[in-house]
């Protein structure tokens, strides 16, 4: 299983400081693509600093919400949300080659990452686009208790799915991430941990109403925004194989 955190988010004066804190000890870089964070500063400062620490990028696009930071749901034709996918990843793979590395992947951020889940026309849509593009770009989605629809239509495209799993984020008994509203929907340090271990360690994960799940997952994430983000990087990467292997 693969570390992964979402960086490059900070723009103009509005900052996430962790990225050099954390790059270090990922193997995946989710880097913002301007819709809900990141500028072209921040996201070349992110580029590069992935590529001194050999870092794998993708790019984080997502619905163009600056002001919610992407985690407001939209409705948005099919069309357009193909346009604003092959937008931001179109600007991600520019800058990646500008900085003598490249783009390998895709994961849509925030409410857009959920709606692919829950609203098969938005997953057509993405599906559509990314394939478009012919880059042959893997998607990172979740992984849920079910994953047969989103797996078949992936498949429909020709795309390949890296599913991931949260540290720092409760789980439903279906699978899917308690809603930000909900109360003790994002973990504290201690909880983030054990059940990082959990993951790591077994695959497995205790929901809010405290059954245990199974997730099979190719990558884990820590959110950027996580009180304890620094924290929780640098003890999970003790948990798995070291990124130098």
């Amino acid at each position: 299983m693969k570390l992964n955190c979402d960086l490059g988010e900070s723009y103009g004066h509005y900052q996430v400081p962790v990225d050099e804190a954390v790059m270090p000890f990922l193997h995946l870089a989710n880097i913002a693509c301007g819709f809900h964070g990141g500028d072209p500063l921040h996201i070349k400062h992110a580029i590069a600093l992935a590529k001194a620490h050999h870092v794998t990028i993708g790019a984080h696009p997502s619905y163009p919400d600056l002001q919610g930071f992407g985690r407001r749901h939209m409705v948005i034709p099919e069309t357009e949300l193909g346009a604003i996918l092959q937008y931001q990843v179109g600007m991600m793979h520019a800058m990646g080659q500008f900085a003598g590395t490249r783009c390998e992947y895709v994961k849509p951020h925030g409410a857009w990452y959920h709606d692919i889940i829950a609203n098969p026309l938005v997953r057509l849509a993405t599906f559509q686009a990314l394939q478009e593009m012919q880059l042959n770009l893997p998607i990172m989605l979740p992984a849920t208790c079910d994953i047969s629809a989103l797996q078949q239509d992936a498949n429909q495209f020709g795309i390949t799915i890296w599913f991931e799993v949260f540290a720092d984020r409760a789980y439903l008994d279906n699978g899917t991430l308690a809603p930000r509203g909900i109360a003790g929907a994002v973990l504290s340090e201690e909880a983030s941990l054990a059940q990082a271990k959990s993951l790591i360690q077994q695959q497995q994960v205790v929901t809010m109403s405290g059954n245990i799940i199974s997730l099979q997952a190719d990558t884990l994430c820590v959110h950027s925004d996580t009180p304890a983000a620094v924290v929780l990087v640098k003890h999970i990467a003790k948990m798995m194989t070291p990124v130098s292997e």
